[in-house]
């Protein structure tokens, strides 16, 4: 490792290029703090050289590259950049206005000085010359504008290329590419300046303007840090983005598969379009809470993928390390990094797909919408194991999803704990590694029967029942997951041969006994009073020994024997009225479920009872538990 001071004119004076590689976030520096506050060390110097006083060279920090072994003998010689990219862009930009402000007053020596910081000459004898005639080539995302930035030649032909965007009903435009809004900035910087020190120091504007160049070359300088063959660029990246503003999980991970990548000598261009440009979205760019804290999508899908291979726990804080360790592993997970970026897309396809699922526009059959509507994304690195890595195929994939279903499903009826949940669906993983075809659901069924206690007990049919009589569902589970358990009972109650098993979008759970029941609905011959039938403690005189009774009722309406769907227009229709004004509206219904009450003629707490063991041993169909010597 070597360092060395390099002034500006050295740094962009020579036929070289400096390579953002794939590793390397995007270009995020903004005019507040980073433009500003180089724009006024610049101001600053460049006003004391024009005054004559000498100054002391102002450092910018480090600039940390590694030499490329070319590929060709006309390849002009490359470097990457490990650190500094941010920095090195900026200053590209800055001359690039610099050069467009001489070019339109024809400055000509002015012009040919930063044109050749920023272009390199000889194009006709270059390997690439679209990539190398340009001394900065930035990432794969920065790079078309970059390009257009640098090539446009005018302030108002790069707003022309990037307009401001204004959406309709906001007042504020979208933001423009801030590599754009860089080259724009220093443009109005610098003709402001040029103007003012002409002006208080009596000098052309081109007078004025050259000593700001040569305070650019002379009075500004970095470190250079130029990498040895032993040198490891993975650690010194990882080491210097340990502090600052850190990089997000899957930055990290972008780093360590592409710096791989050039040791490989993969076309890293191929490789990002082919693969990685998938995760460069905003839908895994998109922020999510999970457990108290924010992740982007990517990181969070990345801790999956990990959880899915491994079978252990990954704390969210620490997935690079934890994959940079098991991805070192000997022998060799992947033979190339092209194989371990296209398993990484496997399953982040997998996981964009349940991720992105819209409940509403999937049949209640549809494990994605299970897992939503009952909200237990944390089963989805079991899900992925299952899928992609247990060599299962469609019919023996599809019962061991539908064991897992039946024990989220059963939990969430009987109104078990989630909060281990994590936890237990990669331990059930780490039972099934080495496991594969026809040996998985058995192992997974025995482990899946062998829990117990509230956290990871596959409840038994009679808990179900049990619960499904007694339970105050509506009152305990949250609407989505109970609408797709009613949904699930109308579809069990359907006649495969006669009908559609489809059910409309948009139904609305219905008390058949209302929630407001005192109007229409007495209880033991007694018509009860609104607030006594609210508040049973306010039960006196003839009504005090029916308090109880109230109260059961209050609990008893909301248990699933109670509860039915209806459509949105329907359900207003029916509301709190009587059972009789209620039996004619659900004779509307197409509705297996409310095919129940055709012909009844009164609606009481047995009733409920009666209904609801009969929706519970329903459920216990519809959701099976193997018998733990079945498994």
């Amino acid at each position: 490792m070597q360092a060395n001071p390099r002034s500006l004119d050295t740094l962009f004076n020579s036929q070289l290029r400096y390579v953002v590689p794939m590793f390397q976030r995007l270009y995020v520096w903004k005019e507040t703090p980073q433009w500003s506050t180089l724009w006024e060390d610049v101001a600053e110097k460049a006003a004391l050289l024009i005054k004559g006083v000498k100054s002391n060279p102002h450092y910018l920090g480090a600039l940390i590259i590694e030499g490329v072994k070319p590929n060709s003998p006309r390849e002009v010689k490359r470097f990457l950049i490990i650190d500094g990219q941010q920095r090195l862009t900026t200053l590209q930009l800055l001359f690039c206005a610099y050069r467009d402000i001489a070019r339109a007053n024809e400055w000509k020596t002015l012009d040919r000085t930063t044109t050749r910081y920023l272009e390199n000459a000889d194009a006709d004898v270059m390997e690439k010359p679209d990539e190398e005639l340009f001394k900065l080539w930035p990432t794969t995302l920065n790079r078309d504008a970059f390009r257009s930035v640098v090539s446009a030649g005018s302030p108002e032909e790069v707003s022309k290329r990037h307009p401001l965007v204004y959406l309709p009903r906001k007042r504020k435009p979208e933001p423009r590419n801030n590599l754009a809004e860089g080259y724009l900035y220093f443009s109005k910087m610098i003709s402001a300046w040029i103007d003012a020190s002409a002006a208080e120091f009596s000098k052309t504007r081109e007078e004025a303007a050259f000593a700001l160049l040569q305070s650019l070359q002379q009075d500004f300088c970095v470190v250079e840090i130029s990498l040895s063959e032993g040198d490891d660029s993975k650690e010194i990246f990882y080491s210097l983005n340990s502090q600052g503003q850190p990089l997000t999980q899957s930055d990290l991970l972008r780093s360590l598969i592409f710096m791989r990548a050039e040791k490989e000598q993969i076309d890293r261009d191929e490789i990002f379009a082919e693969y990685w440009s998938k995760f460069e979205t905003d839908f895994w760019s998109m922020d999510v809470r999970r457990g108290g804290r924010t992740y982007s999508r990517l990181d969070l899908g990345l801790r999956f993928f990990l959880m899915a291979k491994t079978g252990q726990m990954v704390d969210a804080r620490r997935v690079n390390e934890e994959y940079r360790r098991w991805v070192s592993a000997h022998p060799p997970r992947y033979a190339t990094v092209k194989d371990e970026l296209a398993d990484f897309t496997r399953h982040g396809e997998a996981y964009q797909r349940y991720e992105s699922a819209i409940p509403s526009e999937l049949l209640c059959t549809d494990l994605l919408r299970v897992l939503m509507d009952f909200d237990v994304s944390t089963a989805l690195p079991l899900i992925m194991f299952l899928e992609l890595e247990a060599g299962l195929d469609e019919e023996q994939a599809k019962e061991c999803l539908d064991a897992v279903e039946s024990f989220i499903a059963r939990r969430v009826l009987t109104g078990e704990e989630t909060k281990e949940y994590n936890k237990l669906f990669v331990d059930v993983i780490g039972s099934l590694r080495g496991l594969s075809g026809a040996a998985v659901l058995p192992a997974l069924r025995k482990k899946l029967l062998e829990g117990g206690g509230t956290t990871r007990h596959w409840p038994t049919d009679g808990e179900v029942v049990e619960k499904a009589i007694s339970r105050p569902m509506f009152k305990m589970i949250k609407t989505p997951a109970l609408r797709l358990i009613l949904e699930r009972l109308e579809t069990a109650l359907r006649n495969k041969k006669t009908e559609n098993l489809d059910i409309p979008a948009g139904l609305q759970i219905e008390h058949v006994l209302p929630q407001k029941w005192d109007a229409h609905w007495k209880l033991k011959g007694v018509a009860i009073p609104a607030n006594v039938a609210l508040y049973p403690h306010l039960a006196e005189g003839e009504l005090a020994p029916l308090a109880e009774a109230i109260r059961g009722r209050n609990s008893t309406l909301q248990t699933l024997g109670n509860l039915t769907l209806l459509n949105r227009y329907l359900n207003p229709a029916a509301s709190n009225g009587s059972f009789e004004s209620k039996l004619v509206e659900y004779r509307n219904s197409v509705l297996r479920l409310n095919r129940h009450f055709d012909g009844a003629t009164a609606w009481d707490e047995d009733a409920i009872a009666k209904r609801g063991k009969a929706l519970g041993e329903a459920i216990c169909k519809i959701w099976p538990r193997p018998e733990p010597s079945a498994s």
